[in-house]
């Protein structure tokens, strides 16, 4: 291993690997990190962005009774 991986889980993932393989699969596994991390990003950013919103327009978090 090249030292790439960052996350545990994907480090792990690459170990569990019997060594014949790991090679092969490698780029995968870097691969699907990457996305993770990009899809947990825009995650973050989109909850920041709304939180940001909500306090812009100080909308109410629930809804009020009409009654």
């Amino acid at each position: 291993m090249r030292n790439t991986l960052r996350t545990p889980f994907w480090r792990a993932a690459y170990q569990s690997l019997p060594r014949t393989v790991r090679a092969r699969y490698l780029s995968q596994i870097e691969s699907a990190e990457r996305w993770e991390l990009a899809l947990d990003a825009s995650i973050e950013a989109m909850a920041r962005a709304k939180g940001y919103l909500s306090c812009l327009f100080n909308t109410p978090s629930k809804p009020r009774s009409a009654h």
